[in-house]
């Protein structure tokens, strides 16, 4: 198993419980940083790969199944984790791990543990609430849309397929008992603590 671990945008106690009890428990964790390295090592002794920043997608794509083979190693027979700082769903180098090692080793069962991601942790250090509707970018094509307080999902996802959007996912009460979550065709109506992922297709 591998499971990435969301390590909050750099202060300690904005790590959640649920991160620091699986950088405890992984066998070997794996980070993509000295940043990163020095959060989770309050609680394991992590190992830092290189991801270099640079342009050349070829080599870009070898680094990372090279570094996939590394930690299928280890995850083929005992959970590891992958440890990022933000949100290892967000923007994130575990992406492209996550992508890689689900095509060349799919046997491998993978988790995630969100954490603090830039949007909150830029609210709270600019205080500024985002109460309207906001773009996050990092300059690509928008390949997704997300609707929050979505209690008329067939109706919003009518009114995103006329914009592209192909794929639909509905949660609602997410990380609770109660958590439900719709693929495909939308219902009419769900209740206030509901979230629409919208997707183009590839």
């Amino acid at each position: 198993m591998l499971i990435g671990i969301s390590l909050g945008p750099g202060d300690p106690e904005l790590l959640t419980f649920k991160a620091a009890a699986a950088l405890k428990s992984c066998k070997q964790v794996f980070v993509p940083g000295e940043l990163a390295a020095e959060l989770a090592g309050l609680y394991s002794t992590p190992q830092i790969l290189d991801f270099p920043m640079i342009q050349d997608k070829r080599e870009l794509e070898r680094i990372w199944r090279e570094n996939a083979g590394i930690i299928a190693q280890e995850a083929c027979f005992s959970p590891v984790g992958f440890a990022c700082i933000g949100d290892v769903n967000t923007f994130s180098t575990f992406s492209h791990l996550k992508r890689v090692i689900e095509e060349i080793y799919p046997e491998i069962e993978i988790q995630t543990i969100p954490g603090v991601g830039v949007v909150p942790a830029l609210a709270s250090r600019f205080s500024v609430l985002l109460e309207r509707s906001f773009l996050v970018s990092d300059g690509s094509p928008v390949q997704s849309v997300i609707r929050i307080k979505a209690t008329r999902p067939k109706e919003l996802a009518e009114e995103l397929r006329g914009e592209g959007y192909e794929d639909f996912t509905l949660g609602s009460r997410l990380f609770t008992p109660e958590e439900r979550i719709v693929r495909g065709e939308m219902p009419e109506r769900s209740e206030y603590f509901s979230v629409l992922l919208a997707q183009r297709r590839p």
